[in-house]
């Protein structure tokens, strides 16, 4: 077990496996999760916010969210626009964005960015009082984007993977690119009107690292449950939101929404 103290169990990096030129991501830009444990270890009454305190405890994991969630879903809203980006660059090297049905493609997943963007503006303009007295984001529009986000994420990652094709699964190594025989037919083949092959190659090694690698399964799972599980998601939504707008209009038009609402 080793001596006392403060230990890190980490998981298996990516960065140590894998070459720039054919994982642009995970070699460069791996975050090591990471399980700490506390082995006899004593730490100074006053690092210690609550001590047996369990109703302290849970208000604490109940509103863990109240400022960070913000951060939160702005990542989503970055990895958004990056899956945009490539969705684009991808179906402009290939030469396909007059297709009707790829153009409708690209568009689901701008409104997917959009919408994330959307829930963030109005978070910050609908920003409301806290119970001590700060301003935090809007409560009920951050739960919703969080769900909004984390739900239609893999979907979005799909509709890119289909827009780059086998490309992304098929691309070759940059050592086979730049191999005698095999790397002249790539270079040759590869190429697609103007866009010389070795650019085309960066590209759908980017594209095999966002979507395809074991990265790209890390990646997802990651968002899925860094804050919570799902269902916690959509208990935070109902937890927090309004009920009495919707309440109120349907008692304009019934008699027994009154009775409902008390």
């Amino acid at each position: 077990m080793g001596a006392p103290g403060i230990k890190h169990l980490c998981r298996s990096a990516f960065a140590a496996q894998r070459s720039p030129e054919d994982y642009p991501l995970s070699s460069r830009y791996d975050e090591i999760d990471t399980m700490i444990v506390f082995d006899d270890v004593e730490i100074p009454w006053e690092n210690i916010f609550f001590y047996r305190h369990t109703k302290a405890a849970a208000f604490i994991r109940a509103t863990l969210h109240r400022y960070s969630i913000y951060s939160y879903v702005q990542r989503y809203e970055r990895f958004a626009g990056f899956l945009l980006g490539v969705a684009y660059a991808s179906v402009r090297s290939t030469g396909v964005t007059m297709h009707q049905g790829v153009r409708e493609k690209i568009a689901q997943i701008a409104c997917y960015r959009e919408g994330i963007n959307a829930h963030l503006t109005a978070a910050i303009e609908l920003a409301e009082p806290s119970p001590g007295g700060l301003l935090m984001p809007n409560q009920s529009m951050m739960y919703a984007a969080r769900v909004f986000a984390s739900t239609q994420l893999p979907s979005v990652m799909h509709l890119v993977r289909d827009l780059c094709g086998c490309q992304a699964s098929l691309i070759p190594s940059k050592a086979m690119f730049d191999s005698p025989g095999a790397g002249d037919w790539l270079k040759k083949y590869f190429r697609v009107g103007e866009i010389p092959a070795e650019e085309r190659r960066k590209l759908f090694a980017l594209a095999r690292d966002l979507l395809n690698s074991d990265y790209a399964g890390h990646r997802l799972t990651f968002q899925l449950f860094a804050q919570s599980p799902p269902f916690s998601h959509l208990l935070a939504v109902y937890n927090n939101y309004d009920f009495s707008g919707p309440l109120d209009l349907v008692a304009r038009y019934s008699e027994v929404a009154d009775a409902v609402r008390k």
